[in-house]
């Protein structure tokens, strides 16, 4: 088991030192980007069940299955389902978009849309969700000062939505992801005002963008359910300073709250003129407990 802070931090990287590029176009250099993480290996529920079938009927004494939940869940050994963004996106001012939803959580994508009722893929207890991994390669326009706080007043962010029991909003027809909340492709600018929640990045944002950078940047942000730091400490602070995170994601609660059916929207969002958020790769990959 990895410790708390290895598994919370971001891992961010540039593939180019920071330009200093003023032009406010995407340079265009990366048209085809390499995975910035070394592959992984991601069990299938069947390597899952395997394993659990060996630790419990197959040693000279079998093992109870309370202790084979514990082996697993320290183990990390957990089925997982991804989703990527298809193609590159630019979000300009006020025009946010969802670059993403996930599969409804312990749902075949196959079996929705085509079922009347689906039935869950195998999963253990009420909220099976263990990890949640979200990797995204991405930039603003580049340009202006640099700071030495790179996200202080940084107006080009992603936030993370939770639909609740997605499995019964026609999420998917014939095969087809629908549309299922309000303006996903961001083709209608909406005014933010003073009031508006969404005006500003708030505390609960998934990540940043470096201001004024327009170097690519590779951030792999994941929640755990045994996360546990608290939004007023003194190192969600420094969380959120270094590396352009909402502090109110750090305790775990939106994975241990994610419920059977529940799918998550990934929003890039940008804000006030000349702003722009490039994005170049986004997905996301959800463990739940077998």
């Amino acid at each position: 088991m990895l410790p708390l802070g290895i598994r919370l931090g971001n891992q961010r990287r540039y593939r180019h030192p920071p330009s200093a590029n003023t032009n406010g176009t995407d340079s265009g250099r990366d048209e085809s980007i390499p995975d910035p993480e070394p592959q992984v290996f991601n069990p299938s529920l069947a390597d899952v069940f395997k394993v659990r079938h060996l630790l419990q009927w197959s040693l000279p004494r079998s093992l109870p299955e309370e202790l084979v939940d514990i082996i697993v869940d320290a183990a990390e050994y957990w089925p997982s389902i991804e989703h990527r963004m298809e193609d590159r996106r630019i979000i300009q001012k006020d025009c946010d978009q969802v670059l993403l939803k996930t599969v409804p959580l312990c749902y075949d994508r196959n079996s929705l849309g085509q079922e009347s009722s689906p039935t869950p893929l195998p999963h253990r207890g009420i909220h099976p969700c263990r990890k949640i991994v979200f990797n995204i390669s991405s930039h603003d326009q580049g340009g202006g000062p640099r700071r030495d706080n790179m996200y202080e007043s940084s107006w080009t962010w992603f936030d993370a939505e939770v639909i609740h029991g997605a499995h019964t909003r026609n999420m998917y027809v014939n095969g087809v992801e629908q549309e299922i909340l309000d303006n996903e492709r961001g083709q209608v600018r909406k005014h933010y005002t003073e009031a508006d929640a969404l005006l500003l990045p708030r505390e609960n944002k998934l990540q940043g963008n470096g201001a004024n950078v327009s170097d690519m940047q590779h951030n792999t942000i994941v929640w755990d359910y045994r996360d546990d730091i608290q939004a007023d400490s003194a190192e969600a602070l420094e969380i959120e300073k270094t590396q352009g995170r909402g502090r109110l994601n750090l305790d775990g609660h939106g994975v241990r709250e994610l419920e059977v059916g529940d799918s998550i929207a990934l929003w890039a969002r940008a804000r006030f003129p000349g702003w722009s958020n490039h994005v170049h790769r986004a997905s996301v990959r959800i463990y739940w407990a077998v």
